[in-house]
């Protein structure tokens, strides 16, 4: 664990430890859960180092999980192209939460959008579900991050900031218990490397290639 994912999950290791006590004062053998979540939820967030040597052209994954959805010809208000695709990860409580930079860029928009939590494993969650978006503008193009609130997270925490440089791989945040993470790109020059049921890891799996004349036109505006 992270001195920043420790800021927060320390809300919830105290929380469940003051009750431990509390119960524990009281004889109560249920005492024993409170420890147990407390100790949960140290495990859920953690946050361990990952080593990536980044490809300019591949699109890595934003979290870990499993792909639940490869969706093309969907639209996004901030990519210019008509069509793109949508590739969403399901986030499972055993799963890591922290979401990384699936490119090399700027991050040049965040928008919080405020909505419901319904479970994060369907599709309609991308639409009505709280989020946080971001876009990130990188050699190849803009990419955009979309991290999805479900039925227990209801909270998102955004580490990176308008303006800032990041690197594939770096930490852009973390959804609190169980959520999804959708990464989209434009559909044109695209090769999709992942399909639904893959396992991915965040900031080591590819998940898309740009063809090799769409990434050198891009590159070198």
């Amino acid at each position: 664990m992270t001195r920043r994912s420790w800021r927060e999950a320390r809300r919830y290791v105290f929380a469940s430890l003051a009750a431990a006590v509390v119960l524990l004062l009281a004889r109560r053998r249920s005492s024993w859960l409170a420890f147990g979540a407390a100790g949960a939820f140290t495990i859920f967030f953690r946050d361990p180092e990952r080593q990536l040597v980044p490809d300019e052209r591949t699109v890595y994954a934003a979290a870990d999980g499993v792909v639940v959805g490869v969706d093309e010809c969907v639209s996004d208000p901030w990519l210019r192209e008509d069509d793109a695709v949508r590739i969403s990860t399901f986030l499972s409580l055993h799963n890591v939460h922290v979401n990384r930079s699936p490119v090399a860029g700027r991050v040049t928009e965040i928008e919080e959008i405020r909505g419901g939590f319904s479970p994060a494993l369907f599709g309609r969650s991308s639409e009505g579900n709280y989020q946080n978006r971001l876009a990130i503008d990188g050699s190849a193009g803009r990419v955009v991050v979309v991290q999805v609130a479900g039925m227990l997270a209801r909270k998102i925490s955004c580490w990176v900031d308008t303006g800032e440089d990041v690197v594939a791989g770096q930490r852009l945040g973390m959804i609190h218990l169980g959520s999804r993470t959708d990464v989209v790109v434009p559909a044109d020059g695209v090769e999709v490397l992942v399909r639904t049921g893959d396992r991915v890891k965040a900031g080591i799996t590819p998940l898309a290639r740009y063809a090799e004349g769409k990434w050198a036109r891009c590159g070198s505006t």
